[in-house]
C-alpha cells in the first residue's frame, strides 16, 4: 500500500520494508541515494533527504522503494507503476526522463543499482 507524509521534507513508501523482507526470506540488494544527486532537488536548492530502493537479489524486481525530500511522492509514484507493470528496475534506469525533473533522480539510483549488482561495489542483505 503506498503512502505519502506530507512534512518538510516529504516521506513516501511503496511495497515492502527491508524488516518483511527478511521475515519473508527474501533476498535483496538495497540502493541508497542522498536527494544531493538528483539534479531538480540541487536546482531548488532542497537536497535534504534520500531515494532508496530494495532490489529482488534473483531478479530485477523491486520489491520496495522510500524516498524523503522534495517531490517524494511523485517519483514513488513513478517506481509504483512500475511495480504494478512488473517491469525490471532496469526499465527505469534506461529510460529518458524530462530534465530536470525530480524522477530523473531514478536514473541515478538504477544507474548505481546497477553498477552494485554487476560489479559487487556494495550490497548489503
Amino acid at each position: 500500500m503506498p503512502f505519502c507524509l506530507f512534512t518538510d521534507p516529504k516521506y513516501a513508501r511503496v511495497g515492502m520494508t527491508e524488516k518483511e523482507a527478511k521475515a519473508q526470506g527474501i533476498g535483496y540488494h538495497l540502493f541508497k541515494i542522498p536527494m544531493a544527486a538528483v539534479l531538480r532537488a540541487r536546482s531548488l536548492m532542497e537536497t535534504r533527504g534520500f531515494l532508496k530502493c530494495m532490489v529482488e537479489r534473483d531478479s530485477d524486481r523491486i520489491l520496495g522503494f522510500a524516498a524523503f525530500g522534495v517531490g517524494a511522492g511523485e517519483i514513488m509514484g513513478c517506481v509504483q507503476i512500475a511495480m504494478l507493470g512488473r517491469m525490471p528496475y532496469t526499465t527505469l534506469r534506461e529510460a529518458i526522463l524530462a530534465h530536470p525533473t525530480i524522477p530523473e533522480g531514478l536514473t541515478a539510483l538504477f544507474s548505481l543499482a546497477y553498477l552494485n549488482r554487476h560489479c559487487g561495489i556494495t550490497d548489503k542483505e
